[in-house]
C-alpha cells in the first residue's frame, strides 16, 4: 500500500551539529530563515520525535489523573470530519507529550497535532488527546511500526509527504528501516566543535548500507548552502 513519502529536513554546522552556540547567531541568520521559509514548501506535515515535540511543542504536563479510559481502546480515533491546511505529526511511542493545544505554531502556520503512539501509552492518555480534539494512530504494541503510521497518514489525512525534522534518534530510526526518500540539509557557515552535540542521525552506532545521490546545491546568503539528496534505489 502506498504510503507518504519522507523527507528530512534538518538545520545543522558545517560539522554536522544539529544543536550548540552557532545556532541563532547574526552570521547564520539567513540560512536559519531558509530553513523555516522552505518547510511548509517540501510538505504541508512536519514531523519529530518525542523528546523534540516535548521541547518545544508540546512542553506541558498530563495529570493522567483527570480521565477516564473507560470504553477506550488500543485502536485508531480521529475527531470527525477533521481537516487541516498543514499538520504536525508526533512519534510519540509513550504518550509523553503535553499538548496545552490541538496545533504547533511554527514557522508561521497552525499546525494540527496528529500523535503516533503505541500499546505502551496509557489509556488515559488517550483519553487527554481525546479530550483536546487530538487525532492518534496507534501502530505497534512496544515499537513504532514506522511504515504502517505512513501508510495510514497517507489513508486517514491525504499525507502524501511528510517532513522529519529531529531529533537524531528519530531520523536514524526512520533511516535504519529504509524509509527515508529524501534528505534535505540546511548548512549553517559554522563549525561546532562540540562533540557532546548529535548529530542529524543518529543510528546508535550501526552502519546503514544507503547511498543518496546529491540532487541540488544552494548558496545562502549568509555563506551557508542547501543540499538535496535523494535515496539512490540501484
Amino acid at each position: 500500500m502506498e504510503r507518504a513519502k519522507v523527507i528530512i529536513h534538518m538545520y545543522q554546522s558545517i560539522d554536522g551539529k544539529i544543536d550548540g552556540d552557532w545556532d541563532g547567531l547574526p552570521g547564520d541568520k539567513a540560512s536559519g530563515d531558509f530553513y523555516d521559509d522552505i518547510l511548509f514548501q517540501l510538505s504541508n506535515t512536519n514531523a519529530n520525535g518525542t523528546n523534540t515535540i516535548v521541547m518545544y511543542a508540546a512542553p506541558g504536563k498530563v495529570d493522567l489523573s483527570q480521565y477516564d479510559p473507560t470504553g477506550i481502546n488500543y485502536t485508531d480515533w480521529s475527531p470527525e470530519n477533521l481537516q487541516a491546511t498543514t499538520w504536525d505529526v508526533s512519534f510519540d511511542r509513550r504518550g509523553r507529550a503535553g499538548w496545552e493545544k490541538n496545533y504547533f505554531d511554527y514557522a508561521g502556520k497552525k499546525s494540527r497535532a496528529i500523535e503516533v503512539v503505541t500499546k505502551l501509552a496509557d489509556k488515559r492518555y488517550l483519553a487527554f488527546l481525546r479530550s483536546m480534539a487530538i487525532p492518534y494512530l496507534v501502530c505497534g504494541d512496544e515499537q513504532i511500526d514506522f511504515e504502517q503510521a505512513l501508510v495510514k497518514l497517507r489513508q486517514r489525512f491525504g499525507i502524501e509527504k511528510m517532513v522529519l525534522g529531529g531529533g537524531a534518534l528519530i531520523n536514524g530510526a526512520f533511516l535504519k528501516a529504509g524509509l527515508v526518500d529524501e534528505i534535505s540539509l540546511v548548512v549553517a557557515p559554522y563549525i561546532s566543535g562540540d562533540a557532546t552535540k548529535k548529530g542529524t542521525f543518529d543510528t546508535k552506532q550501526a552502519f546503514v548500507d544507503q547511498r543518496f545521490q546529491l540532487v541540488r546545491a544552494e548558496p545562502l546568503g549568509d555563506g551557508g548552502v542547501h543540499l538535496v539528496f535523494a535515496k539512490d534505489n540501484q
